[in-house]
């Protein structure tokens, strides 16, 4: 069988499915090991977890909520960060394509809307005083009905191939997506990160689109929403002891349903066990999740979101025994559970954003997964 048709068959609590663009999928089934971590300190004591617990050849698969606390109600299962040596590896090609079978049973309730608008302005007010450069401001919406969530992953590997698809199983949860955005990658002595923020709908026509993409490349807003990015994560790298490479030039990353400005950043790092971990610790949340300045982003949009982010916009991965790894932004998300799907997508707030084109923004990104089962 496949990694994912193992996954779907497998029986017990503890089971992840990874598949990396161009890569062979992986499935880790049951749990040999587990440590989860807690608080402010939740990335250092996981990178000391995994070069303590892992033995050479072995990986351990990692995921973190968004915030530095475990998550409640339906995310309950879901601690604010979990290192996972799984039981069983299995390797093996993606499914080509996603089954047809399922599509439309279910059906999205959304009474957000309204209060997203309240939100955007209440960030625009603060950045207008100055209290904040830039926040992230996300919102949910649930779908419901009954779906299995290989049948979710199967369609994300056949619709994101240049997308990393993940799903973490948890009982009868499973947090699945399909992210374009790498945080952290450690592969020997090189890493990599990707700033991605500043995004574009899809145009109807061939026209439409290229005119889109031209908008997206010159417009101010996105542009600086861009800039923080790019500047955060370059300065954090640096901080914990990356060589840097000059920064690549600003592109458009077109997917199916958007498009996004995205900087490539890379520099060269020791490795060193327990090191791609060390790396996320020292970049998340990124200003394209959360906002700057970071800390005081974080704690409006604790005050002020209203919604457990859970593991959405968390970074998710994997780690071996040498450091190595490679963690994306869990974003194009979502939770399944027994009574459907929850979904969470954000847009960046900065100073001019307008409040229904920042929630046309997250209408555009939470359907690249509603797409797919309504």
């Amino acid at each position: 069988m496949t990694p994912l048709e193992e996954f779907a068959a497998w029986p017990g609590v503890d089971r992840v499915y990874w598949r990396a663009p161009g890569a062979d999928a992986v499935a880790g089934l049951g749990a040999a090991r587990v440590v989860e971590v807690e608080g402010p300190q939740r990335f250092d004591a996981a990178a000391a977890a995994a070069a303590e617990v892992l033995d050479e050849g072995e990986v351990a698969f990692v995921g973190f909520g968004f915030a530095d606390r475990p998550g409640t109600g339906a995310w309950a299962g879901f601690p604010s960060g979990r290192l996972m040596v799984p039981e069983r590896v299995v390797r093996g090609s993606a499914p080509a394509v996603g089954p047809t079978e399922g599509r439309g049973a279910l059906r999205v309730e959304d009474e957000t809307r309204a209060s997203y608008r309240d939100a955007v302005k209440q960030a625009s007010d603060a950045i207008a005083a100055g209290e904040l450069g830039k926040v992230v401001v996300a919102r949910e919406v649930e779908a419901v009905g009954r779906i299995d969530p290989a049948v979710v992953l199967a369609r994300l590997a056949g619709r994101f191939e240049t997308c990393a698809v993940f799903g973490f199983g948890r009982g009868r949860s499973c947090f699945v997506g399909a992210s374009p955005e790498i945080l952290a990658e450690l592969d020997g002595d090189v890493v990599t990160t990707y700033a991605v923020a500043g995004t574009a709908a899809r145009g109807l026509t061939p026209a439409d689109d290229a005119a889109n993409v031209e908008r997206l490349a010159l417009d101010p807003k996105e542009q600086a929403e861009h800039r923080y990015v790019v500047d955060y994560l370059r300065t954090r790298l640096a901080l914990a002891g990356v060589d840097l490479d000059p920064t690549g030039p600003t592109e458009v990353r077109t997917l199916p349903g958007i498009h996004h400005l995205v900087t490539t950043v890379t520099g060269r790092i020791a490795p060193a066990p327990g090191m791609a971990l060390r790396l996320v610790g020292a970049l998340h949340p990124t200003p394209a999740v959360g906002g700057a300045p970071s800390s005081f982003a974080q704690q409006w949009i604790a005050n002020h979101e209203g919604l457990d982010r859970g593991w959405y916009a968390g970074p998710v991965g994997w780690i071996d025994h040498r450091g190595c790894g490679s963690f994306y932004v869990a974003l194009r998300s979502a939770l399944v559970g027994p009574r459907g799907m929850r979904l969470c997508a954000g847009a960046g707030i900065v100073a001019g954003s307008d409040p229904e084109q920042e929630l046309v923004e997250t209408d555009v990104k939470l359907a690249a997964v509603l797409d797919l089962v309504t």
